[in-house]
């Protein structure tokens, strides 16, 4: 054992480590030097590089938020709904669930936990086995393609939204300026739609209902032929000029800064749809909807269509693959438990998409007595369920305006925190890669992004924007 007067012989002071009294007759200038030195030592990373500051989640429930803002979005609202009746319905949740848990919540754990475990992005987390980097540069390839046309539909939501808020819906008439003479309401009586019927067939013509008509010559104004560009859909460019806004200023700061916006995004939809499905399930002919969405056709498990739909909605439902998760995940303490907002962020998402369901199909059972029709004749795909569908359901609501803005305010609201989350991926991935410049000047690059993104947007809001593939 090293005694006091042996201590003084060596270098005690140096090591602060030993026995008796270390350090006790240290004076502050011979602690000084040590500071200066443990300040300039440089942070490194797991990657061996030096560590950057990238912005950490403030509160507990943060990172939780910013997933279910971005994972729960308008697939669940609109796709999965569709998917699960078009699949046998019941039988459709057994292949979900068995994609769920083999597929969504082991990458989703993965993603997580990799972009918390290096605080990289999609791109430069790949420095791990650079064999693989070429799936960090898919991964932000999958992003931009998502980004370029999520504004667009983000623009059509708030154009009905604000067409929501006059007494009588223009796409309920025929007798608009954008309407022709093949335009039915679905409101005429039985001789009458029977004779339109007969004479437009006579000449070779169909029928359309104002609601098809509103939509594809007054939302979109579409033309026929590509060929024939006609022009920009200026009430619509506007509106996603205004959407790449909102984007740009939640992220300027970085999203780690931006909690009341994530918050608000993540937990509002969820009103919303309680109270839509409140209504739904209050109007006559709403079980029998549901009834439809539920009942189980087993013989559509031996089909390859179901597996296929139901792996895609999967992947495209939780987000992953779009770098976005890496890019979350980045911003947690080291020794977050990522493990556990995980797994409760893929309870909440598949849980949304069943809630969804219900709202839907409650309120189609209701559009599917008043129409005397079957409910597959009223179920349409992707945008036609959001857009068309229900609409015309809408249009024959209690307090119809109410019930009209506030759905559109949901799809608005889920289209734009995705969006946001989306854009944090990309940008964070392209930022890793280059930190002189895009660091710096976070603010001007961002933008830039986003205006070109805006600018590739531009055709998706022309007369010929049914001919350019969304989605």
């Amino acid at each position: 054992m090293m005694t006091r007067a042996t201590c003084e012989d060596a270098d005690c002071n140096e090591d602060n480590t030993n026995e008796g009294f270390p350090g006790r007759n240290r004076t502050k200038l011979d602690i000084q030097p040590r500071m200066e030195t443990k300040k300039s030592v440089r942070k490194s990373s797991i990657l061996g590089v030096e560590a950057v500051d990238r912005g950490q989640w403030s509160g507990p429930f943060d990172f939780l938020m910013s997933m279910i803002a971005y994972a729960v979005g308008l697939g669940n609202v609109w796709r999965f709904p569709y998917l699960c009746f078009k699949n046998g319905g019941g039988s459709f949740l057994v292949v979900y669930a068995i994609f769920f848990c083999l597929g969504a919540v082991p990458i989703f754990i993965m993603e997580v936990t990799i972009g918390q475990y290096l605080q990289r992005g999609a791109m430069e987390m790949w420095n791990m086995c650079p064999l693989f980097k070429g799936v960090g540069i898919g991964n932000v390839v999958i992003a931009f393609m998502c980004i370029a046309y999520f504004c667009v539909i983000i623009s059509w939501s708030i154009f009905y939204m604000i067409n929501s808020l006059t007494s009588t819906f223009p796409w309920e008439t025929c007798d608009n300026w954008w309407n022709s003479v093949q335009c039915i309401t679905g409101k005429e009586n039985a001789s009458t739609l029977a004779k339109v019927v007969a004479n437009l067939t006579q000449i070779g013509q169909h029928t359309e209902t104002s609601v098809e008509q509103f939509w594809e010559r007054r939302v979109l104004m579409q033309t026929e032929s590509i060929s024939d560009f006609g022009g920009i859909q200026w009430e619509l460019l506007g509106i996603m000029l205004f959407a790449w806004l909102i984007v740009y200023f939640a992220l300027w700061k970085g999203i780690t800064q931006a909690r009341k916006f994530v918050y608000f995004c993540a937990l509002f939809p969820y009103f919303l749809l309680i109270v839509l499905l409140a209504r739904g399930l209050t109007l006559p002919g709403a079980f029998t909807g549901i009834s439809f969405y539920l009942t189980p056709n087993m013989t559509k498990l031996s089909e390859t269509t179901v597996w296929k739909d139901a792996g895609t909605q999967v992947f495209y439902s939780y987000g992953v693959g779009f770098g976005a998760l890496i890019a979350l995940g980045s911003h947690n303490k080291f020794n977050h438990n990522c493990f556990r907002d995980a797994f409760v962020m893929c309870f909440i998402n598949g849980s949304t998409s069943i809630l969804a369901g219900f709202v839907v199909f409650s309120i189609l059972g209701y559009m599917s007595l008043i129409a005397n029709k079957d409910i597959a004749e009223i179920v349409k795909p992707g945008v036609g369920l959001a857009f068309q569908a229900y609409p015309e359901v809408a249009s024959n609501l209690p307090l119809k305006q109410l019930w009209s803005f506030l759905f559109f305010l949901m799809i608005t609201i889920l289209g734009l925190d995705s969006q946001v989350c989306m854009m944090e991926g990309l940008f964070t991935a392209i930022e890793d890669v280059f930190p002189a410049v895009l660091r710096k000047y976070k603010k001007v690059s961002l933008g830039v992004t986003c205006l070109i993104f805006f600018v590739i947007g531009i055709p998706m809001v022309s007369y010929v924007s049914r001919l350019v593939h969304i989605g």
